[in-house]
Order: C-alpha cells, then sequence, then structure tokens
C-alpha cells in the first residue's frame, strides 16, 4: 500500500524515467528508516521533558541535546547569550538581576551541496512553569501512545522531530542541495529573546519553518501580540466617604472596557482583509491575565495594576497596537506599560513557494493539510520582518494542549511531521546521496 501510494505521488512530480523510480524508492527507504529511528527519538523526548527548562534554567538541556544530535550534523555549537542583549529596544521581559552566564542557543549546520536553495529551522527549548494542577510536569509517562508532560509539545515534541529527521538523513547518507541551519533557542517563551540573537547575529536562508504545534497544518498566518501593563491611580479613603474617594480598582475595570470595545473595532478591520479568520470565533483574543488592587475591602484604593496580553493580525502593527492601547485607557488615571512581549503578526501568501512545497510534501506523508492561521505569537515574524526570510509554522501536537496540564505528544504525529519535512527538504532544496 505505501509503495502503491508514494509510487502514484511520485508520477505527478518527477520527471519520466529512472530519476522517477529512484526517488519512489528512496522515499520507501526514508519511511522505513523513520519508523526504525522513532524509539529513540521518544527516548530523547522524554529525557528533555524531564529538565525543567524554565526561564533562567536553560542551560543543562542545551549541552544534553548537543550530546545527542551533534553526530547527525556538519557542525554543531553553543551561541552564548551575552548581558547586553538585555539593553536592545527588541528585548522582552526584562529581570532584576539577572544574567545569562552559561545560557546559549543550540546552532545546527548542514552543508548543502550548492545547487539547492537554503533553509533554516527553528524551535525552542524553554518551557513554561507547571500548569496548576499538572502534578509532577516534569516526570513524563506514555498513555494511549501519547507522551504527557510539560514540553511535550510546546516544544521539546518538535524538537525530537528535528533530531528524528536529522538521524534518517544521516543514516540515509542524504545531502541537501542548499546549507540548511537548526536553531535551539531559548527565551522563546518569554517573547524571543533566543531569536532575537539569531537576529542580531545575522542570517540568510531562501525560506524557513520554525517548530511549533499546530497539528501537522501549514500555518501561513501567525497573529501579533502586545503584552501590556496598566497602572491606575486613584484617591483612597474610608468606605464612608464615597464622595472624596476616587477607586483605582474601578478605574481599571474602566480600562477593560476600552480595551475590549478597541479590540472588536481592530477585529472588523482585520476580517475585511483576512478571509482565513473567518471561521475563527475569537482569532484576535484580548487576555486580562491579572489585576491586583487593595488591602482591605472597606478603603477604596488608591493604586490598581492589571496586566494582559493583546492579540493582533495584519494590518496593524506592534507600533499601531500600543498607540491605540494607550489612547483607550486614557492619560488621566491611568498609565501603560510595553515591557513584555511584543511580537508583530507573520504572513506569507497561501500561493508562496515555501507554503505549496510544504503542503505538498505534508500530502505525499498522508497529511491532511492547509494554509492555516496560528492564533497565537510565536518567533516566525522575525524572520518575515527582522531578517526577511519567508516563514511558516509548521509541528506536531495540539496548540489547545500546549501549556494545559494534559499537554502531550502523540507519537505517530512525530513520526509523520519528520516524514512530511524530509519529503520537504527535497522539494524546496534537493536531497542527494552524500559523496
Amino acid at each position: 500500500m505505501i509503495l502503491l501510494s508514494l509510487h502514484s505521488h511520485t508520477n505527478l512530480i518527477f520527471n519520466p524515467g529512472k530519476v522517477k523510480l529512484k526517488a519512489a524508492m528512496d522515499k520507501i527507504k526514508a519511511g522505513q528508516k523513520i519508523r526504525e529511528n522513532l524509539p529513540e527519538s521518544i527516548h530523547l523526548l522524554l529525557e528533555l521533558i524531564k529538565l525543567p527548562s524554565t526561564r533562567g534554567n536553560e542551560k543543562e538541556i542545551g549541552r544534553l541535546l548537543k550530546r545527542r544530535i551533534e553526530d547527525y550534523a556538519d557542525a554543531a555549537e553553543y551561541v552564548a547569550l551575552p548581558d547586553s542583549l538585555m539593553n536592545d529596544p527588541d528585548y522582552s521581559f526584562k529581570l532584576d538581576d539577572f544574567s545569562y552566564a552559561g545560557t546559549a542557543n543550540l546552532r545546527l549546520k548542514l552543508k548543502g551541496q550548492g545547487n539547492g536553495k537554503t533553509l533554516a529551522f527553528n524551535t525552542h527549548l524553554d518551557v513554561v512553569p507547571p500548569t496548576p494542577g499538572q502534578e509532577n510536569a516534569f516526570s513524563p509517562f506514555i498513555k494511549d501512545n501519547k507522551i504527557f508532560g510539560r514540553g511535550a509539545c510546546d516544544a521539546k515534541g518538535q524538537v525530537a522531530v528535528m533530531w528524528l529527521l536529522l538521524k534518517t538523513l544521516h543514516d540515509l547518507q542524504l545531502r541537501p542541495g542548499g546549507d540548511i541551519s537548526v536553531d535551539f533557542v531559548v527565551e522563546e517563551e518569554c517573547g524571543g529573546n533566543g531569536t532575537l540573537w539569531v537576529v542580531r547575529q545575522g542570517l540568510q536562508a531562501g525560506g524557513a519553518v520554525v517548530f511549533e504545534p499546530t497539528g501537522l497544518q501549514v500555518a501561513n498566518l501567525i497573529r501579533g501580540a502586545v503584552w501590556f501593563e496598566v497602572q491606575t491611580r486613584g484617591k483612597a479613603g474610608h468606605s464612608g466617604s464615597p464622595g472624596s474617594t476616587v477607586s483605582a480598582l474601578q478605574e481599571a475595570i474602566k480600562a477593560i472596557k476600552s480595551i475590549e470595545k478597541l479590540r472588536e473595532e481592530l477585529l472588523e478591520v482585520s476580517r475585511r482583509s483576512l478571509p482565513q479568520i473567518a471561521l475563527h470565533p475569537n482569532p484576535m483574543p484580548c487576555t486580562f491575565g491579572s489585576l491586583h488592587s487593595g488591602n482591605w475591602p472597606s478603603v477604596t484604593p488608591a493604586e490598581a495594576t492589571l496586566k494582559g496580553v493583546f492579540g493582533f493580525l495584519p494590518p496593524f502593527r506592534r507600533e499601531d497596537i500600543q498607540a491605540k492601547l494607550r489612547e483607550a485607557v486614557g492619560p488621566d488615571q491611568a498609565e501603560i506599560k510595553f515591557n513584555m512581549l511584543n511580537s508583530n503578526p507573520s504572513f506569507i501568501e497561501e500561493n508562496h513557494p515555501l507554503v505549496r512545497a510544504l503542503l505538498e510534501a505534508a500530502t505525499e506523508a498522508h497529511i491532511d493539510s492547509k494554509p492555516e492561521f496560528m492564533n497565537a505569537s510565536c518567533d516566525a515574524w522575525r524572520y518575515t520582518e527582522q531578517l526577511e526570510i519567508p516563514a511558516v509554522v509548521f509541528g506536531p501536537g495540539l496548540l489547545s494542549a500546549a501549556h494545559s496540564s494534559e499537554e502531550n505528544m502523540p507519537v505517530d504525529d512525530i513520526r509523520r511531521a519528520a516524514l512530511a519535512l524530509i519529503y520537504f527538504i527535497d522539494k524546496w532544496s534537493g536531497l542527494e546521496p552524500a559523496g
């Protein structure tokens, strides 16, 4: 069944004759080798999940991964993040008394044969802290052919896919036509500081794939996000003298209502220009994550702090959103700051060669994939905008499972993703026997 299916696809996309037959045989070998290597990739994923690589605790995971993967690349190097990065205008979520000593991205390089397009891959090693109710988040287990644990799909499962891909290419002695770089980065979850360092060092590639859990859909539209902090001011006083007090808490509630109204207005604009989001019930979510105010029930609070994240889409950019949020909360009783994550949307057209190549590859791997909208922010915009490299987002696992108490990764999705990506590299850059 596999032989007939793969052979029928090659009839459509390869030249007739011996090349077509050879391509079909190579694909069968790739599928077989991926199945052989899958158990070892699962073992690696279990090891990675056991490392609680939350922010500031990302040193050990890079060292472990380097040992496990460096034999399958032409070069593997740590790329240390300097403390000076914290002064970068695009740096996100600055912490007091923080140092990067020993924290690094891991970069791999595969040298191409000089006759194909170049490619960049990216995924992240850090995870968010355990979710309330997620007991033993860093003690992974397998149930119903799924791997459970913090980072299973976001994004250590993506790392396992890349390991499986590189190990299979190595075993089959296949080499891409163009150079391939792979960046395993830190600090994606707090705003993308690891990929920011990739940007500042400079990178050139014909296309990029950023790995996140998309359910094996090819995401060509990824929303942006602006994290905000609103501080409202009032006048404290006794509950018995309401005429002489101003509640900072009520001012914060007014700010919430104003921000919600702004979101509705901007969403209507984006819906008119992006038919891809028409079926999504809330493609521009605004989340109010925390509100702190007061210390006694009968005292009107003089200060309140509201924190949240404003999701948005083209045609808007982060500068637009920041300006509109400032206007929405007003200057009289509130001050707004944007000192955390501030990312633009990422978008390339559905007919872009990068999108088409990955969709065709997914089809050949028996994945029902289509151009999709990803209702979350990630590092893709740093490629499309800051590096001017067209990028898509792709990966196994579901976004709805990420950051949840039931975070998991289906084992077979790792296999299917790796197979689709081998086909994709062949379409984009070409794969030929080494030597």
